[in-house]
C-alpha cells in the first residue's frame, strides 16, 4: 500500500480531522457535525474503474469492478457511501464518523454467494487514520474474510488503493486482494483553487442543481437529492456557513 506516490486531500485533511471534529459533542450526531467529521474523506466522492488482484502483479484470481462514492443523508445523519458493482467481498462500504474525535465507523454489506437466498449480515469495522491511509478494523471478523480494510489515496487524487486483509492471528494480517482504482474522467480539483462548490459539502461541485431560476453545484448524487428535498434549507445552511467563514477572516 505504501509508497513514492503523491497523496491528496484525503491524507493532508486527514490530519486536520481532530481539530475539526472535537467542535461536536462526544456521541452526539447532526448532519452538519458528520459532514464536518467527514469533510477530509470529501476526496473519495466520484465514480472509479478498478482491477483486483489477489497478488501484485499477477492476473490469477484477479477481477475487474466500478464503484461510486457519494454522500447520503438519512435519519439526520451525513455518511460516505461507496457502491461497489463487481467487488470480490463488498456491495457497499458506509463511512460514519465514530463517536469520538478522530474515530471513523465502516460499515460493510457483503456480497451475496450464489445459491445463498439472503446477504450476509453487515459488518462494523472501527478506524482510524494511520499514517497516509484510513484504516479499518471489523469488530467480528469472519473467516477468510476481510478484517481490515485500508484505503488510501494517491497519484494527485486520481488512483484510490483499497487493501482486503485477513486476521492470521491478534494483531496479525495477511493481504487477501488490493483494488487499484482510477477516477473516471478528469482529475477532481479541490474546490478552494477555482472550481465550484458543493452547496452541500463545501467539496468540488460537479452537478448542477436548480431553484427558482438560479443555478446552484453539487458534488455528488446524495447532495443533489438533499437539495432536491428541501432546497430552501439547504440554501439557508449554505449562507450562515459562507457568514461564519467570513466573520472567522475580518
Amino acid at each position: 500500500m505504501h509508497g513514492a506516490n503523491s497523496v491528496i486531500p484525503l491524507v493532508s485533511v486527514l490530519a486536520t480531522l481532530a481539530g475539526l471534529s472535537a467542535a461536536w459533542a462526544e456521541d452526539s450526531h447532526t448532519v452538519d457535525s458528520d459532514k464536518r467529521a467527514l469533510a477530509g474523506a470529501q476526496a473519495l466522492v466520484g465514480d472509479w474503474r478498478g482491477v483486483g488482484q489477489p497478488k501484485r502483479g499477477s492476473n490469477q484470481g484477479a477481477w475487474t469492478e466500478e464503484s461510486q462514492w457519494a454522500w447520503r443523508f438519512a435519519d439526520g445523519r451525513a455518511e460516505l457511501v461507496g457502491s461497489l458493482k463487481s467487488d470480490k467481498y463488498f456491495d457497499e462500504l458506509r463511512l460514519q464518523a465514530g463517536s469520538k474525535s478522530g474515530e471513523f465507523v465502516l460499515l460493510t454489506q457483503g456480497v451475496q454467494t450464489a445459491g445463498a437466498t439472503e446477504k450476509p449480515s453487515p459488518q462494523r469495522f472501527s478506524g482510524s487514520r494511520v499514517d497516509e491511509s484510513l484504516v479499518f478494523t471489523s469488530d467480528e471478523p469472519g473467516n477468510d474474510q476481510p478484517a481490515r480494510i485500508s484505503l488510501r489515496l494517491v497519484a494527485g487524487g486520481d488512483r484510490l488503493l483499497t487493501l482486503y486483509e485477513k486476521r492470521v492471528s491478534p494483531g496479525a494480517y495477511a493481504r487477501l486482494a488490493e483494488v487499484g482504482s482510477t477516477r473516471k474522467g478528469s482529475s477532481f480539483a479541490n474546490a478552494s483553487v477555482g472550481g465550484p462548490e458543493c452547496i452541500v459539502t463545501g467539496g468540488l461541485g460537479t452537478i448542477v442543481v436548480e431553484h427558482n431560476g438560479k443555478k446552484y453545484y453539487v458534488c455528488c448524487t446524495g447532495c443533489r437529492d438533499l437539495f432536491r428535498e428541501d432546497p430552501e434549507g439547504v440554501l439557508a445552511e449554505y449562507r450562515q456557513r459562507k457568514a461564519a467563514e467570513a466573520a472567522e477572516k475580518n
